[in-house]
């Protein structure tokens, strides 16, 4: 990957970086009084190309998916280096094989729930399972549905599908990352897998499960050893805090320790890890050279976009602003 390749692309993203939801105007949308003066706000913005998806309000999905497809397509038009996308985009694709194996095996019509803009054509992949001819389908997708399917004809647990494609998911992903030779890639996809794991973990003892289970639902490629996962499972929070603070992500990963322990909930917990994640792309935003500033860019949107729907979701449940500024997550500009 030629860093002086990306030159072109990363001017017009300094430019569309300038155009990214800014604080105030988050806050504005926060103070709004309803959720008819969200969508008047985002008429000020570029979001204006996709508020003519939706009929109403209520419809707010329509606005945030159109303009989520919009920003990918300009991605690929701006680098032929689908690798950029791809590290975000993949996780579209085999939430879309969730809900193609769910919808199989339970024998419901789930299409509501599939997701338009992953990295290829769903569609293809979705002819080729019901029709058990994968014939120029990725092998790595055909070997995940393949997997997942066996195991649910032996066990007939669907929650186990989820846990085969995330194991797929992550390995893949990581391979991706690995082949780039790009160190913030690396690391945003290690930092994800470890904060992943962790939060398993703390699901894991809270549900009262032994190592057993544990050692099926955690991830490889972490940085933090799953050994030392597998020791902490019989251990205290506050052994827990003392024995990973000084992994990488051991400053965020005690915050986030520390708000389970007062609230019993791992929401906290996972906007911590947001906004780590968002750390990491701080020196995108001074670098002129390479791709990061565009995988930055993208990040950043599909950050922007879910705090959006945080505010929306909030805003038609009448909740307070006070309410919905505990759940926002870190922005990039």
């Amino acid at each position: 990957m030629n860093r002086m390749d990306f030159n072109q692309a990363v001017m017009r993203v300094k430019v569309l970086e300038k155009r990214l939801l800014t604080k105030s105007r988050m806050e504005r949308m926060v103070e709004a009084s309803g959720i008819n003066d969200v969508i008047k706000i985002l008429g000020e913005t570029e979001y204006q190309y996709s508020l003519g998806l939706a009929s109403k309000p209520e419809e707010y999905e329509k606005i945030l998916s159109g303009e989520m497809r919009r920003v990918y397509a300009l991605i690929k038009e701006l680098t032929g280096e689908k690798v950029i996308s791809e590290l975000l985009s993949m996780k579209y694709d085999y939430h879309n094989l969730k809900v193609l194996l769910k919808e199989n095996f339970l024998g419901t019509d789930l299409s509501r729930l599939y997701i338009s803009y992953g990295s290829g054509d769903f569609s293809r992949v979705k002819n080729a399972y019901l029709s058990e001819n994968f014939e120029g389908i990725d092998e790595k997708i055909v070997e995940a549905l393949k997997v997942a399917t066996e195991d649910f004809e032996t066990t007939k647990d669907p929650q186990r599908i989820d846990i085969i494609i995330d194991r797929y998911y992550f390995r893949n992903l990581l391979q991706l990352a690995q082949g780039t030779k790009i160190p913030l890639f690396e690391d945003y996809v290690r930092d994800v897998i470890d904060f992943t794991n962790m939060r398993t973990l703390i699901r894991v003892k809270k549900m009262d499960k032994d190592q057993n289970f544990l050692d099926e639902v955690l991830l490889d490629g972490g940085s933090i050893s799953k050994e030392k996962i597998y020791f902490a499972l019989k251990s205290s929070l506050e052994e827990i805090q003392e024995a990973f603070k000084d992994e990488k992500i051991g400053t965020e990963l005690i915050k986030g320790l520390e708000t389970f322990k007062k609230t019993g909930s791992l929401s906290d917990y996972e906007k911590i890890m947001d906004n780590s994640l968002m750390k990491l792309h701080e020196p995108s935003r001074t670098a002129i050279f390479g791709p990061e500033p565009i995988f930055s860019y993208l990040y950043a949107k599909e950050a922007e976009i879910k705090a959006l729907r945080i505010v929306m979701v909030s805003k038609i449940n009448k909740l307070s602003p006070e309410t919905i500024r505990e759940r926002l997550r870190d922005l990039y500009v």
